[in-house]
């Protein structure tokens, strides 16, 4: 639909009709639209009571103090879904920003200052400006100082930049007044997603093939290392998120991040992630203790798991990621990096300093690109490959990139079906037999529409337990 040399590219409603949106194209140049319903004087006037007997009780401000106080108030019970969405779009949540935190394509909202149109990151389309704008410094500082304590820390002159993460897992990056950003304060704020995307969504979504994912279950299923690279916003969390639903419920996760992002649907689960804390050490009060992602790791290994996750691999700990490894502990994770050579460099520079014959440790590597389709973002895996071994010769790894072109052939090969068939005694063949049967399983599931986490999550599970039943249950024999 055009109109006055624009192009309507979406439209839809959020909230039963509260928030209309708009996508809208002109001269190549994206924006979002936001147009919002207005409260009535009546609802805007009980909203008001709402806040002022709260306020009267002189209580501490955090969503966990009101929700305990909305329990109490009558008024609040009686509240219809218009009046707690303004509520929570005056008072509680977001401000001018809460449609975008209620539309749940948007995966990034964004503000670089005063004045400057807030971005959001939509996948189909990058990062879009919209319609809404901090029209005052001072606003703007209100919000990120409000950001920050619902976050659970502190911002301020002496302290001006923040990370954090809200309630419901989001995770904030944050900076006040002018004294780290030279347009004025800032902010970032990532959204969690709180359905995780199955790998049947995946396929769906052309981010990956069905070959591709049945060979990433079969390793995972007997045990692999398998580390997810990836430049900026490439979907690397999402896509271990989705990956890790291939885990055996019997199989036991620690995961370790610097921000809840994971987001599981595994019971055998341990989620960590790392802080800093005032505390006292050697006899001194008021130290600072940071507990790090080393820290973490230790502590994970004396968990006894089968699986250690690390969100994103970069620093001093990555050495004992690696020698996890060699333990007998299976590995995971997200790295930055374009390419594997980029991936390797990174590793063996500092400050991760691995050696080479340690990297031969990892036995997958999933590189993520992105690229542009008909004018949308498409995330996509560009290539799976296996790290073999280091060339004695000349010292570099030998790499065995995986092809898919024939998946049935009888031409597929891969050096980790061999190390998994030498340690756990199964054949060679049966493990591409294996893969085939997953491959169609994923397949007639993509077909049929089953891509929910739960429910993907339900027949992988079944697939374990009882192939046959599973292989049945969606009609194939």
């Amino acid at each position: 639909m055009e109109s006055n040399g624009e192009t309507v590219m979406e439209t839809y409603d959020l909230l039963e009709g509260l928030v209309h949106i708009r996508i809208m194209a002109e001269n190549g140049s994206m924006k979002y639209i936001v147009d919002e319903e207005k409260p009535f004087d009546s609802e805007r006037k009980v909203i008001d009571t709402i806040i002022r007997d709260f306020r009267k009780q002189n209580l501490s401000s955090t969503p966990e103090v009101f929700d305990e106080f909305s329990g109490r108030s009558q008024l609040f019970r009686n509240l219809d879904r218009r009046g707690v969405y303004f509520l929570d779009r005056f008072y509680l949540g977001y401000g001018i920003i809460q449609p975008l935190m209620v539309d749940p394509r948007i995966e990034d909202v964004s503000c670089d200052g005063v004045g400057i149109p807030v971005f959001v990151f939509i996948k189909e389309y990058g990062f879009v400006p919209t319609n809404i704008s901090f029209n005052s410094e001072d606003s703007l500082n209100f919000f990120i100082r409000k950001v920050a304590q619902d976050g659970g820390k502190q911002i301020s002159v002496s302290v001006p930049v923040v990370e954090t993460a809200l309630k419901d897992g989001s995770r904030v990056s944050a900076s006040l007044g002018r004294y780290v950003t030279t347009r004025g304060p800032s902010f970032s704020i990532r959204r969690f997603r709180e359905v995780p995307i199955s790998p049947v969504d995946l396929i769906g979504l052309g981010s990956v093939s069905s070959p591709q994912l049945a060979y990433l279950w079969t390793i995972m299923e007997y045990g692999a290392n398998v580390m997810v690279v990836g430049g900026t916003a490439t979907g690397k969390t999402t896509f271990l998120n989705a990956i890790l639903g291939f885990v055996s419920p019997d199989k036991k996760i620690v995961t370790i991040e610097d921000t809840k992002e994971l987001n599981l649907k595994h019971e055998n689960w341990i989620s960590t992630i790392t802080r800093t804390t005032a505390g006292r050490t050697e006899g001194k009060d008021d130290t600072i203790v940071q507990i790090d992602m080393f820290d973490l790791l230790e502590s994970a290994l004396r968990h006894r798991p089968n699986y250690i996750v690390v969100g994103e691999v970069r620093g001093a700990e990555t050495f004992t990621v690696f020698q996890a490894m060699l333990a007998g502990r299976f590995g995971m994770g997200t790295f930055h990096a374009d390419d594997i050579e980029t991936f390797v460099h990174r590793l063996e520079a500092k400050p991760i300093s691995i050696p080479r014959t340690l990297i031969t440790s990892l036995n997958t590597v999933v590189i993520l690109d992105t690229s542009y389709v008909s004018g949308r973002l498409q995330r996509k895996v560009r290539e799976i490959s296996e790290i073999v071994s280091v060339d004695p010769g000349t010292g570099e790894l030998i790499i065995n990139r995986l092809s898919y072109n024939s998946p049935d052939s009888g031409t597929f090969d891969s050096h980790v079906f061999r190390l998994i068939s030498a340690r756990d005694g199964v054949s060679y063949d049966n493990l591409v037999s294996q893969m085939q049967k997953r491959k169609r399983f994923l397949d007639r599931m993509e077909e049929l529409g089953i891509s929910d986490f739960d429910s993907a999550l339900r027949l992988f599970t079944l697939f374990k337990t009882d192939e046959k039943k599973a292989l049945e249950s969606v009609g194939l024999h």
